[in-house]
């Protein structure tokens, strides 16, 4: 099973629509309208027909993440995620093999998720299998400096790669203290810092039933699966819906940032923090990012055909419920970075000075259609879809209002919130590579 991207989240919000619309005026467009409905520890199910196969996909959405650490305990939403899912004996790890099932984990700032996939009918063993883990997990002294010993080593890996090295100081950048990522795997003191009552106490305030919402898809007919999660997720112990943790925002405009590193390769990006995610601000923001840097026909890709400056290129959208963040980057030689950002700054002074055209806003919209749909031909990203809009603080309904509201977006509309968002004096500048000479 692929795993659950968070880039492939930042894609999918293109979900979100204007918040003034009853979402009902609009049929559902992607396969079977799903139900919803509440299990009577409090625990929201959203659940989705689907016949293409004999497989049924589970996403349990945590409301809890990067910026649910307290101060100084940076790391530990993910740690406590880990933990959860941690198989206590290598039989019951068998047994999942056995019936073909899997499960995985994705942390991110808003919410963590947990994933099951199992073939249906094995879906009552395997969700017997993963429920009674996740209402008793084992925090042992053992198994938390395992998981501690492997977020060392995902820093280092995060430190590394020089698109992650960008995604990570952003968030050190621009989110006061761990949040959105900017510590996700903690750090050697906050590790050293967090002990086994920490770890108990988050998981008692946010993994429960009010607190997390599974979105189920399915072939199994609703009779059948209905009695299955009331059994196995019905025992999730109740709790309330926690309210979202305040995140501290530093403007940055016009400021600029150098790490220096030794690689032939230099990594030039410019970010801009964008308003907080609404629901009219999370779809312009997935606009502007396909029109900046998705396809060929985008505005960046412009820089490749010029004596290969650039030989990696991107848009990229983090749409934090506190305040998205927008970046355009590029991979060049150490010796051309001072011509990449030039040339970067460049572009994006014509794209604020020019605007958009209808021909160039249609193709737009056509790429975030293709790529909404293609996403979500399997179950398991349809569930991750739905979940992340619940996660988002939107509803799941959103996600069958795709096609029509996309087309809403007038040019005068798009090129007013361009204008206002992407003004070259807002841009922050990160620069990650060998000093030039």
């Amino acid at each position: 099973m692929r795993k659950f991207s968070f880039s492939m989240a930042w894609l999918l919000l293109w979900l979100a629509v204007t918040a003034g619309i009853a979402a009902q005026e609009i049929p559902w467009q992607l396969g079977h309208e799903p139900g919803a409905y509440a299990l009577a520890n409090g625990l929201s199910v959203i659940l989705q027909k689907d016949d293409a196969a004999a497989i049924t996909a589970v996403q349990l959405l945590v409301r809890g993440g990067d910026r649910d650490d307290p101060a100084g305990l940076s790391g530990l939403a993910y740690l406590t995620a880990r933990l959860s899912l941690e198989i206590p004996d290598q039989s019951k790890l068998q047994q999942l093999m056995d019936f073909g099932s899997s499960f995985s984990l994705a942390v991110g700032g808003d919410y963590t998720l947990l994933t099951v996939r199992s073939l249906s009918r094995h879906l009552d063993a395997t969700l017997a299998i993963i429920s009674a883990i996740l209402v008793q997990p084992l925090f042992s002294d053992m198994r938390i400096a395992a998981v501690k010993e492997l977020m060392l080593h995902l820093q280092k890996r995060e430190m590394d790669d020089p698109t992650s090295l960008m995604r990570l100081t952003l968030a050190r950048t621009f989110f006061a203290n761990s949040a959105y990522g900017a510590a996700r795997f903690g750090n050697e003191t906050s590790l050293a810092e967090i002990g086994k009552k920490d770890i108990q106490a988050f998981f008692r305030s946010h993994y429960v039933a009010g607190n997390m919402t599974a979105v189920v898809i399915s072939d199994l007919d609703a009779d059948i699966i209905k009695p299955i999660l009331a059994r196995h997720l019905g025992v999730i112990p109740a709790g309330p819906r926690l309210p979202f943790t305040p995140v501290g925002l530093r403007q940055l405009q016009g400021q600029r940032l150098t790490l220096e590193r030794q690689a032939a390769q230099a990594h030039v990006s410019l970010s801009v923090l964008l308003p907080e995610a609404t629901a009219d601000h999370f779809l312009m923001a997935a606009l502007l990012e396909t029109w900046l840097g998705k396809g060929i026909g985008s505005r960046l890709w412009s820089l490749r055909s010029r004596g290969d400056l650039a030989y990696g290129l991107n848009a990229e959208l983090k749409p934090n419920r506190e305040a998205m963040l927008l970046s355009v980057y590029l991979q060049t030689d150490n010796r051309r970075s001072p011509q990449a950002l030039t040339e970067l700054m460049q572009l994006i002074q014509t794209v604020h000075d020019t605007g958009s055209s209808e021909a160039e806003l249609a193709a737009a919209k056509a790429y975030a259609r293709a790529d909404f749909w293609r996403e979500n031909e399997t179950r398991e990203h349809r569930a991750a879809t739905l979940a992340f809009l619940e996660g988002s603080g939107l509803s799941y309904r959103l996600a069958g209002d795709f096609s029509e509201r996309l087309e809403k977006i007038s040019l005068e509309e798009f090129n007013r919130a361009l204008r206002a968002w992407l003004a070259p004096e807002r841009w922050f500048i990160l620069l990650i590579g060998q000093a030039a000479e």
